[in-house]
């Protein structure tokens, strides 16, 4: 009999736990013995002069002092990352090990005479853990064939950047693989641990990524479940960032910039830089060993003014994910603190003084400021492994996912400045999910019909308190190939996020129905552009309404419990939008909203046929009262945006029956 495990990848450490039944987990312990810092996978892989393989975890991440050349680590951080782009943004600079660009784009990591793909490095780890797991010497509680995995992922990695992930661990040996957004696995833990619904905000921060997360748990046949509302963040801020900055600061005040030409020297000092900041967390003073048999003393307050820029980087995505989850910070009833670094005082003073600026509840606060890291709730080391193996033994499944990007198109070539973004699937949206526009072809004579694909997502560095700023990425031209017709060819573009958060994009000649499938889309080729949003007409047009109608309302069969869910989410959203209003017609339809989610929760989601036109319908009377005069509560581009997700959620039976 097979077993399932829940892994949390980490781009420094990792770690690994299998549930054992009545709602039990147990971490998996390494060959080498427990970690000091509460993961027991390094996520470090050692090879020899000629670039074979050799061990991988603690033994080759002790080999860093000796052969930093030969040990590859941190791999997490460059996988689904161009060359070009991860060398503009000094990502490679931190690795003693070399690198080079490779087909299409990509990163290989030249060591002796092989190369080796981010993916094929997580590959050994991943098989390294499976392999300790499958040992009944080492774990006794588990011990034979795990065929199952589920593999935790930064909620804030583009959805293009997980599938060299679940490959690399379908190579490792897992049969069955599936990914578990990390916050939301942290909250399967804490779910188990709590009696009641909560609006939760994770403030998760790893060796690699920041991820802020808006979660509410909800009560479902008795059970506590998550499920995400909304995530911000960054994909390249976290410890090892604080070790650069670190790093530059020791070397500067202390004239050590010899020591950065010598790999080895430089790794040693590394290792003494990250050991200080770790004894800071609990500690106020903590030594540094220099080369040259010198010891200086760094203290917190030294270490907090370093990192101040890096801190100040960690406070826009809080207000961005609860903007966008519809949310206030007065809602939150708790905050998750998940990652290495949230153990670290300065990072819990930053967010205690941006929910603070943001109103949230004063007991909210109290809790973050009385953190006691030996009274916590869940461990902030443990936590998203345990979360994932209770995903894997199918004790709680989360009952919404979101992607923090949307995808469209750009109509024209990116090169020569396009027009506008048109977008196809949302920011912030639940997957599975799926979307599409159509596209005229401006040269009717061309064999070749290429379309620009962008993704889109919260800009942290540059959004402020009252308005989100967004970025585009582009992913590249996908063509369709076509027997020239007479006029201008349309070409529907079909976009699904899959429910392992792949993205596939399907090109469909509308005349002929000739069609081609892109399985996956990377960012090897990626660079951002400067875009501005296509601007709807002002007044809305009845074919909206007949749209709706026809799409949403006039569906009478198909729906399932995931599309309720995802109307139950946009229902709420209009909730938010309300606010305080007092007027007697929007208090009356949202009195009719919220009847209908009740009802639905009542049938235990039973009957989505008959729910989720009522929820659509109730939730587009809401929209259309808070858009009359004399109430305008919101305007006629947002009342479209939700216009839109109700069309989306219906054009996913039709996509879901095809497929």
């Amino acid at each position: 009999m097979s077993k399932a495990i829940g892994i949390d990848l980490g781009t420094y450490n990792s770690a690994a736990a299998v549930p054992v039944g009545n709602g039990k987990v147990a971490m998996v312990e390494s060959r080498y013995g427990r970690s000091l810092y509460g993961k027991n996978f390094a996520s470090f892989v050692l090879f020899d002069h000629f670039g074979q393989k050799q061990v991988t975890g603690k033994r080759a991440q002790a080999e860093m002092r000796l052969n930093p050349r030969l040990v590859v680590w941190g791999v997490k951080r460059l996988v689904g990352l161009s060359y070009q782009n991860a060398k503009a943004s000094g990502e490679l600079a931190r690795f003693a090990y070399e690198t080079e660009e490779g087909p299409g784009g990509s990163i290989l990591i030249k060591v002796g005479q092989e190369r080796y793909t981010p993916s094929h490095i997580l590959e050994y780890i991943l098989r390294d853990i499976k392999q300790d797991a499958e040992d009944p010497s080492v774990n006794p509680l588990v011990g034979q064939t795990i065929d199952k995995a589920i593999i935790s992922i930064p909620a804030y990695f583009k959805a293009i950047r997980t599938n060299p992930i679940i490959e690399a661990a379908r190579n490792a040996g897992f049969e069955e693989v599936d990914t578990i957004a990390e916050p939301t696995a942290a909250a399967i833990d804490y779910c188990m641990k709590i009696e009641r619904e909560a609006n939760l905000l994770a403030f998760d921060i790893g060796a690699g990524t920041l991820d802020v997360t808006v979660m509410m748990v909800v009560n479902e046949d008795g059970h506590l479940i998550p499920g995400e509302l909304c995530t911000s963040g960054h994909e390249a801020l976290g410890g090892l960032d604080m070790d650069d900055a670190l790093m530059r600061h020791i070397v500067s005040k202390y004239d050590l910039h010899g020591v950065l030409q010598d790999a080895t020297h430089k790794s040693i000092l590394a290792e003494e830089i990250e050991r200080a900041k770790i004894r800071l967390s609990q500690k106020n003073s903590a030594t540094i060993d220099l080369p040259g048999d010198q010891t200086v003393t760094m203290t917190q307050g030294e270490l907090e003014e370093v990192l101040s820029p890096l801190l100040d980087k960690c406070r826009k995505p809080i207000g961005i994910a609860l903007r966008q989850a519809g949310l206030r910070a007065a809602d939150l009833d708790k905050v998750l603190f998940i990652g290495g670094p949230s153990n670290m005082p300065c990072i819990r003073k930053v967010v205690a003084q941006e929910l603070a600026a943001l109103d949230a509840r004063g007991d909210v606060i109290a809790d973050i400021d009385d953190y006691n890291l030996n009274g916590l709730p869940v461990d902030p080391m443990e936590c998203v492994a345990r979360g994932a193996s209770l995903k894997a033994g199918s004790v709680i499944e989360p009952v919404g996912k979101v992607i923090s990007e949307g995808y469209g198109t750009v109509f024209g070539p990116v090169e020569d400045a396009p027009d506008y973004y048109e977008p196809i699937i949302r920011e912030n949206s639940h997957y599975p999910i799926s979307g599409s526009t159509v596209s005229t072809h401006q040269n009717p004579d061309s064999l070749e019909v290429p379309i620009s694909l962008v993704a889109k997502r919260p800009d942290a560095e540059k959004s402020t308190a009252e308005r989100t700023v967004f970025k585009y990425e582009y992913l590249g031209n996908y063509s369709l190939g076509i027997t020239p017709q007479r006029g201008l060819p349309a070409i529907e573009i079909r976009l699904r996020v899959t429910d392992d958060k792949r993205v596939v994009a399907t090109l469909i000649h509308t005349q002929t129905r000739q069609q081609v499938k892109y399985e996956s889309l990377d960012m090897l080729s990626g660079f951002e552009v400067v875009l501005q949003e296509h601007t709807p007409p002002k007044m809305l047009a009845q074919q909206d309404m007949d749209l709706l109608n026809a799409t949403v309302i006039g569906k009478k069969s198909g729906w399932t419990k995931e599309h309720l869910e995802k109307h139950m989410h946009v229902a709420r959203e209009a909730l938010a939008l309300c606010g305080d209003c007092q007027d007697d017609k929007v208090v009356s339809a949202m009195e009719k909203v919220e009847e209908a989610i009740s009802r639905a929760v009542d049938r235990k989601m039973d009957s989505p046929n008959e729910d989720c036109p009522a929820i659509s319908n109730r939730t587009k009377e809401l929209l259309d009262t808070l858009l009359q005069p004399g109430v305008k509560q919101i305007s006629v581009e947002e009342f479209r945006r939700y216009l839109e997700q109700l069309i989306h959620i219906a054009q996913m039976v039709a996509y879901d029956q095809a497929d």
